[in-house]
């Protein structure tokens, strides 16, 4: 064998070092791996890492591992932790997917991991609570309609001192929402009407309704909101209502108009409040036994209110608020039909709190003073001690109960008396018995204090229960049963009613 070269032996030395150099760094890779492991956390993905990328990283590492330690990792006994590798512990990641830091479907409640939702019959949303089972509505621009239209047939009794009478009709309803689609401000328009029908000739009895609101919210700057309502109802007086007349075959329809501008803003802790709102009803004429008219402008009037609101946030949930407000009442008429001077002021003054624990309890409620003074003196003033709240609360899935407290003055249309104080309370319930099935329970109590003795307090009494089965997100079939009653006229009316509601 020749003997080699200065140069080659230089090579051939070389390369033994390196060698070397590798055995070394090989014997001491696993016990660096290892401690690096026992003394620093694993990092946790922020930004988003594609699935082959990640496969890749994973192989690689078991390659590495098998050449430091030996053992295929395809060989490996996952029971035996000494022969644990990342690919056996690590979920495996399917083609396509993503690695992220979002939650998966392992973060749903426990509840609904148990009893999940089954899907709708035209494929909707599984959730119904979810925005995304709504109708897909109508596209109009930048906004969004979603309307209703229902048909039911109704029968109705009515029973007065002693004497009954019933009509069948015919109701056809039709609701919806208006809703923007803007990156900054919003506006909500909501409207509900009803037109009744009779069936035969007499006409007596039917209830026509409309009501219509829109709210503008516009973002004027950090923490400062301004909201611009308007809005429009229309309705027919009650028979059981003070002013209704005894002689009259349809009593009057009330249109009532209504404004105003709200600017809240927040000052740290502190929540402020300021609002002008105005009203303006118009009454139509009433119809006589006889068929003659009625008129009864002489009731129509414009009203004007100012409210201040102060609060303090002790927490997110808890709000303590004083609010204070100044209205003023003139009607067209400076003089009523009787003689008297029904124009008004009136003030009050309310301390509260609001309340806000997520979706299981919500709302506000507050005691207060009221007081009317009207510019008749012969009408004496009226004074009341007020509760107002307004409660929603959710004691389990499927499960909404709302609670309503209202406290007001209500005027006299003509005589001797300024007014009454009226005290309403109302209750709802409603309750999902199956993901298409939604059962409803309401209930109102109104409470009529008349302060000059003259007329004896009335009590009123009214409640409902009704089923609402949707079929698909489209199309719903609704059922009613309601009673009212006043027991100091000894007069009560059952209602019934059923049919099918389209929406879009």
């Amino acid at each position: 064998m020749p003997k080699p070269t200065d140069s080659a032996a230089r090579r051939l030395k070389a390369w033994r070092n390196a060698a070397a150099l590798l055995v070394a760094c090989t014997c001491l890779y696993e016990p660096a791996i290892a401690f690096a492991q026992s003394t620093q956390a694993t990092p946790v993905l922020k930004r988003r890492t594609d699935s082959r990328v990640a496969t890749a990283l994973q192989q690689n590492q078991a390659e590495v591992e098998a050449e430091a330690t030996g053992v295929d990792p395809a060989a490996a006994n996952p029971t035996d932790p000494t022969t644990l590798t990342t690919q056996s512990i690590a979920p495996p990641v399917n083609a396509g997917d993503a690695i992220t830091d979002e939650p998966d479907e392992a973060s749903a409640p426990y509840e609904q991991q148990l009893n999940p939702y089954e899907p709708t019959i035209d494929g909707g949303d599984v959730d119904p609570t979810a925005a995304t089972n709504l109708t897909p509505g109508i596209r109009l621009g930048t906004m969004v309609l979603r309307p209703t239209i229902s048909q039911t047939l109704n029968t109705e009794k009515q029973k007065s001192s002693g004497s009954s009478d019933r009509r069948n009709y015919m109701t056809t309803g039709i609701r919806g929402t208006l809703n923007s689609d803007w990156s900054r401000h919003s506006l909500t328009v909501t409207g509900d009407g009803a037109w009744e029908r009779n069936f035969g000739s007499d006409k007596s009895g039917e209830e026509p309704r409309a009501l219509i609101n829109a709210d503008l919210q516009l973002d004027l700057a950090k923490d400062t909101t301004v909201n611009i309502t308007g809005g429009y109802n229309f309705n027919r007086e009650d028979t059981d209502d003070p002013n209704a007349l005894n002689n009259a075959s349809v009593q009057s329809g009330v249109h009532e108009f209504t404004g105003g501008v709200a600017v809240a803003r927040d000052l740290g802790r502190i929540r402020g409040l300021a609002a002008i709102e105005l009203q303006r009803n118009v009454y139509s004429a009433a119809k006589a036994l006889d068929g003659s008219s009625i008129d009864l402008s002489a009731r129509d009037r414009t009203g004007g209110d100012i409210r201040v609101r102060a609060g303090y946030e002790l927490s997110p949930a808890l709000i303590p608020f004083l609010e204070v407000s100044s209205g003023l009442t003139r009607y067209d008429d400076k003089f009523d039909d009787t003689g008297y001077e029904r124009s008004s002021k009136s003030y009050s003054a309310k301390l509260g709190t609001e309340l806000d624990l997520g979706e299981k309890l919500r709302g506000e409620l507050a005691l207060g003073y009221l007081r009317k003074s009207y510019d008749d003196q012969r009408l004496g003033s009226i004074n009341a001690f007020s509760v107002d709240g307004d409660l929603s609360w959710s004691p389990q899935r499927g499960t909404d109960v709302s609670l309503g407290l209202r406290t007001t003055i209500e005027d006299f249309a003509g005589g001797s008396q300024g007014g009454w104080i009226s005290h309403r309370l109302t209750a709802g319930l409603t309750h999902q018995l199956r993901n298409n099935l939604v059962a409803r329970l309401t209930g109102q109590v109104t409470r009529r204090n008349f302060p000059s003795g003259d007329t004896r307090d009335v009590t009123e009494y009214f409640t409902s229960a009704g089923l609402t089965w949707s079929l698909n997100r489209y199309l719903g079939l609704t059922s009613d049963i309601s009673y009212q009653t006043t027991p100091a006229y000894d007069t009560g009316t059952w209602r019934i009613g059923a049919g099918i509601a389209f929406k879009r």
